[in-house]
This record gives C-alpha cells, sequence and structure tokens, in this order.
C-alpha cells in the first residue's frame, strides 16, 4: 500500500533583496522539521497540484517591505478605531493614497494602540502572484519586524531569515548599521535568541500578528466544487446518462419484442377464423366485421362503454373482472354489498338494449360476487 500524501505547514522567509533567494521552514506537530534555501520546499512525493500538500503557510515579508505605524484612538470602540487609523496611517504615508494598501492587526483593547502596515498595490500583487506560482495561495503576510516582541523600553534585536530586524515599543525597522544606529541612540539592545524568533515564527502560523492580506487581497472563500470535483462530478452524471439511455433502450426493445408476440398471437387466433389473415391491423378490422355482423355493437370497446355507463347506476357495485369470449360475448364479474345493488346495473344495461344472464352469484366474506355474460 502507498503511503498518504502528508500535508506540512511552511515559513517563507523573503530576503530583502527581490532576486535573492528565499529562506524557508518545513513545519510539522509545531517543530520546525526542515530549514532550505530556495524554492524547493516541497516533500520528494509531489503532485500536480503542489497546494495538496500544503498546509498552513506564511510569507514573512522583510521590513523594508512595510512601514509600519502606532496609532492610538481614544474614545472609540476597536472597530472604529481600526477603521480610522486605517486612514491616518495611509494620510501619513508618502505617496497616492489609491495606489497604497494598508493592514490592520487585531486589538480589542479601545486603549492601545492600533498597529497598521503600509505598502504598494503593486508589492501586494507581486507577493500574491509569487505565492499562487508556488503553490501558496492562501499563505498570509506577515511583517517580519512583528515578530520580535515588543519591548518594555529600549529595543530588542534579532536576525529574521537572512535580515537583523530591530523592534521598539511603537517603531520596528532593519539594522543596517548607521541609519539603525541613529535611531537606536543610547538607548538599550537586547539580542534575542535564534529559539525566540523560531517560536514566534511557528505561533504567527496560527495566529498571524498581523495579516496583510485584508481587503481586495483577503484570502477568497473555498470553492464548494474545484475543478477535480466538478470532473468527477460530470463523469458520475453522464454515466448515469448514459446508463439511463441503456435502460431506456433495452425497454424500448422488450416493448417492440412484446409488441410483435401479441402482434403473431393475434394473427393466430384471426386465422382460426380466417385462414387468409396475415396481418394484425388486418385481424382487428376484419373481425370487428364479423362481429357486428352477428350483432356486436363496436365490438369489446363498445361492450365497455355500455358496461361503464351502467355501472353509474349504482356507485356500490364495482367491476371485479372482464373478459370477452370468441364469439363476441362480454364475461364478466360485478361485486356489491347486496344483490339489489347488482339488479340496479343490470337493469341499466338490458335499458341500452343488451342480453343479460347472470350464471352464478357467490358470497365471498362481506359482498356478493356475480358472474354476468353479455350479449347483443
Amino acid at each position: 500500500m502507498g503511503r498518504g500524501r502528508v500535508k506540512h505547514d511552511y515559513i517563507i522567509l523573503l530576503p530583502s533583496e527581490r532576486d535573492a533567494a528565499p529562506s524557508w521552514l518545513r513545519v510539522a506537530d509545531e517543530r520546525i522539521v526542515r530549514r532550505g534555501r530556495g524554492t524547493q520546499w516541497l516533500p520528494p512525493e509531489r503532485t500536480d497540484n503542489e497546494g495538496e500538500l500544503v498546509g498552513n503557510a506564511m510569507l514573512v515579508l522583510p521590513p523594508h517591505a512595510t512601514t509600519l505605524h502606532w496609532i492610538a484612538t481614544p474614545g472609540m470602540t476597536p472597530r472604529q478605531g481600526a477603521a480610522a487609523a486605517r486612514l491616518m496611517a495611509l494620510e501619513a504615508s508618502i505617496g497616492d493614497g489609491e495606489q497604497l494598501h494598508a493592514a490592520v492587526g487585531d486589538n480589542e483593547d479601545p486603549e492601545a494602540p492600533h498597529v497598521v502596515a503600509v505598502t504598494s498595490q503593486s508589492a501586494m500583487t507581486h507577493w500574491m502572484e509569487w505565492a499562487k506560482e508556488h503553490g501558496l495561495d492562501g499563505a498570509s503576510f506577515v511583517p517580519s519586524a512583528l515578530l520580535l516582541p515588543a519591548p518594555q523600553d529600549g529595543f530588542v534585536s534579532a536576525p529574521v531569515g537572512s535580515t537583523q530586524v530591530v523592534r521598539g515599543a511603537d517603531t520596528a525597522f532593519e539594522d543596517d548599521g548607521e541609519t539603525a544606529a541613529l535611531i537606536i541612540g543610547e538607548a538599550s539592545v537586547t539580542t534575542l535568541p535564534a529559539d525566540t524568533i523560531d517560536d514566534a515564527l511557528i505561533m504567527a502560523l496560527e495566529e498571524p500578528p498581523l495579516d496583510l492580506r485584508q481587503g481586495r487581497y483577503s484570502r477568497r472563500a473555498p470553492a464548494m466544487f474545484d475543478s477535480a470535483r466538478v470532473r468527477r462530478i460530470a463523469i458520475m452524471i453522464g454515466g448515469v446518462a448514459l446508463c439511463s439511455l441503456l435502460i431506456s433502450l433495452v425497454t424500448i426493445l422488450r416493448l417492440n419484442l412484446e409488441a410483435s408476440r401479441l402482434d403473431t398471437q393475434t394473427v393466430a387466433l384471426a386465422q382460426t377464423i380466417d385462414r387468409e389473415i396475415t396481418d394484425p391491423q388486418v385481424a382487428e378490422a376484419r373481425m370487428s366485421g364479423l362481429l357486428a355482423m352477428r350483432g356486436g355493437r363496436g365490438g369489446f370497446t363498445g361492450m365497455m362503454a355500455g358496461l361503464m355507463t351502467a355501472m353509474q347506476a349504482n356507485a356500490n357495485v364495482t367491476l371485479t373482472n372482464v373478459n370477452q369470449a370468441a364469439d363476441g360475448s362480454l364475461r364478466l364479474q360485478l361485486a356489491a354489498n347486496r344483490a339489489e345493488e347488482i339488479n340496479d346495473v343490470l337493469i341499466a344495461f338490458q335499458e341500452a338494449g343488451w342480453r343479460i344472464s347472470a350464471n352464478a352469484v357467490q358470497q365471498r366474506g362481506a359482498r356478493l360476487v356475480a358472474d354476468i355474460m353479455v350479449v347483443r
């Protein structure tokens, strides 16, 4: 038996240089099980759809890719404050606001500042296309600086991927040497151990501190029917339609065979009276003519029409059996609760010009059954 495909979670750490190779972490059971560089993060058991092997995924963006804002909105509810903080961050950013994208981190404390990440829409489009190309359609986009814990005072510093990141209480940036030194000044800087960032990365897979996949870049709800399922459903529907067609063809064939058999029997019966009859339609016409010559009245159909009219004389009478003898007479059984009810029907039949003879009357349970013969 082959092994089932195992899904892993992936953390992709994008480099500061767009053309450089990213670093990646493969996660299973909340543990980092493999590290690498480049785009070959999937295990050997690849499939046509790489997304089938990916569980949760996260793209960690370098510090320079986003501008972070800490904006307080006193007196507002968290929801109102988040909307206001987003607008204020866009107004405070350089560039045309219509070309920018702002995302707000979760915050249920109305007194705490809202963290807003701003980037360009072109950058978001690039990351979205890159993620789709590499089978990471559902990946979250997280600024690397927010993976560091916010210090009470001073700064904390740690490597995230190939980039050294520095974070303060309300600021975050890349440690590029001179510029970082000017911002830090004489404040203390605490260097965090590497395992602290690993833990933060794993936690962010489930609960990102801020995900830029908001607004027009939100994840689409999974389709109720993916393409593979649609194909399977189409094949099943086609199979059902084919089976229905085959059943219909078999039924038609059986009916045609049965009709042919009945036509043969009809001709055989008619030849007992007239050996020159070879066609079932001719047989029906010839028999109706012979019956009319013997005093019949419209053949079997005429007799049954007269019977149905006569039975309207008493609604309690039911017809339990009927057949036509070779001599053209109609033999039938009528059932009712009382003999008088059957007589009502027989009288109506006689008044219509038919001759009636009752052969036998039997008691069956609570009802009387009369054997009747009708002739003209």
